[in-house]
């Protein structure tokens, strides 16, 4: 993700989701709670929990990969 950029907030009914940040640091939403976030951290996201991603930085990209069980929605 480019400096500067965040994910379009949104939710997945009946998929919990992993992310695995790689490098870069940022600030995660979790339904109502936020937190910073850097390479190595790894987060869970429950069933239908609200979720959004923040590149917090100016000049470095914030590389994560995202993995979950079934289709993808969005």
């Amino acid at each position: 993700m480019k400096p500067g950029q965040s994910t379009r907030g949104h939710s997945h009914a009946d998929q919990e989701e992993v992310y695995y940040f790689v490098s870069g640091t940022g600030r995660m939403e979790l339904d109502d709670n936020k937190f910073d976030v850097q390479g190595g951290d790894v987060v869970l996201i429950p069933d239908g929990a609200f979720h959004r991603v923040h590149n917090t930085q100016a000049h470095s990209p914030l590389y994560f990969v995202c993995v979950f069980d079934g289709k993808r929605n969005h």
